[in-house]
């Protein structure tokens, strides 16, 4: 079972997915995997955007072999690996390296060439591939979804209470 992600900050709401990948994978006697990428996807498309990265990568995979993920895999991210498709991605790395039978990802994820892979055209290609795909409900705070870019807002406005609940630890530069 993999999920894919930057998970930069490993907050609550991937942990929710963490939690549930390594769940399922222990159930089935499967591994967990989790792919992510070096540096993170934004910082190599919009380099003067301000983007700012909530953990290190190592803080970040730390934080995931907390939740007990049985393996982490770190893809160099690239221009050119920025113009890899959906398809290419899950045939090439997911299917191809990983062997992986399913798919466990959040309700807002996307990812290949320009994010074109979104829910519901990955869930149909992993179909026709046998490749299940599990989908995560979003995790809430209050009103809000909980995710990377509200938590980095609040970091910016140096919320605090917000961001250690949203992340479920203490936060630290």
């Amino acid at each position: 079972m993999v999920a894919v992600g930057a998970f930069d900050g490993v907050h609550l709401g991937h942990v929710r997915i963490l939690r549930f990948l390594c769940e399922q994978a222990a159930r089935i006697g499967g591994t967990s995997v989790v792919v992510t990428f070096s540096p993170h996807p934004r910082t190599v498309l919009r380099p003067d955007s301000g983007f700012f990265t909530i953990n290190s990568l190592e803080k970040n995979l730390q934080l995931v072999d907390k939740q007990g993920v049985d393996a982490a895999v770190v893809l160099p991210f690239t221009m050119e690996f920025s113009q890899m498709t959906y398809q290419q991605f899950i045939c090439d790395i997911i299917l191809g390296k990983i062997h992986a039978h399913t798919l466990v990802m959040g309700p807002n994820h996307a990812f290949g060439h320009h994010r074109e892979g979104h829910h519901d055209n990955i869930k149909e290609y992993c179909r026709e591939r046998g490749l299940e795909v599990v989908d995560i409900p979003e995790e809430m705070w209050h009103s809000a979804g909980v995710h990377s870019a509200l938590i980095r807002d609040h970091i910016r406005q140096r919320d605090w209470l917000t961001v250690n609940a949203m992340l479920g630890y203490p936060y630290s530069m």
